[in-house]
């Protein structure tokens, strides 16, 4: 057994200037690669998500008028029909990207800020991929969940209720702040939302294992942007 004086424990802990410090350079090189995106790239990244998010809205409403008239033994279904539904209007296409809209296709990724900060998005190690990845097993999870209701029905309709009222105010957010100059701020608020949404997926319905996919989707999400 190793006894460590009790000034030893100084040295072994991470300095936090060298901390500041990195996490200075980490955004300076993000403020520096989204500097570097067009207006044009940056409003048709703009037009896409607001058009996922307007649809989402658009779904959400029916899902919000129906959940009154679902009965118990259906609830099950509904909760992963608007989980699924969650998941497939979020901005994830490369039409929501700037960087996918600006450097993509015809550029093969070259000169990609995103690729040079966060490794290409093809790149089974990236950033994106595995996000990506995550966020697809989750996806799958919830689709293959046909088991029965894992609560209370009375609970899991206010847990349906939920999550339906607060993913239409987090879109609608999503839209009124959009930034309309800077495609850094436009990666800060899609990170943001992602992991809002899928925050108030209903997995309180559903087996133990999608939270689990859930909270590897979060995780992957801290390095989005």
């Amino acid at each position: 057994m190793v006894i460590w004086p009790p000034e030893a424990l100084l040295f072994l802990q991470p300095s936090s200037t060298i901390i500041t410090t990195d996490m200075a350079d980490r955004a300076s090189e993000l403020e520096a690669a989204a500097s570097l995106i067009s207006l044009e790239s940056l409003d048709a990244a703009n037009a896409a998500v607001i058009m996922s998010c307007q649809e989402y809205l658009r779904l959400a409403d029916l899902f919000s008028r129906r959940l009154a008239s679902v009965w118990p033994e259906e609830l099950h279904k509904f909760g992963r029909a608007l989980a699924l539904t969650i998941l497939g209007n979020l901005p994830t296409r490369p039409g929501t990207c700037p960087f996918c809209i600006q450097y993509g296709r015809s550029q093969s990724c070259v000169g990609c800020g995103y690729a040079g900060t966060h490794g290409r998005c093809d790149a089974d190690d990236s950033s994106f991929s595995l996000f990506i990845e995550a966020f697809h097993t989750l996806g799958k999870a919830i689709y293959q969940d046909t088991g029965k209701l894992k609560c209370h029905p009375d609970d899991a309709r206010k847990e349906l209720s939920s999550s339906i009222q607060v993913s239409l105010d987090l879109a609608m957010q999503m839209i009124e702040n959009l930034p309309s100059n800077s495609a850094l701020e436009l990666m800060e608020r899609k990170a943001w939302y992602l992991d809002q949404m899928i925050r108030v997926l209903p997995v309180a319905l559903m087996d133990p294992d999608v939270e689990e996919r859930r909270c590897l989707v979060q995780k992957a999400l801290l390095n989005y942007w």
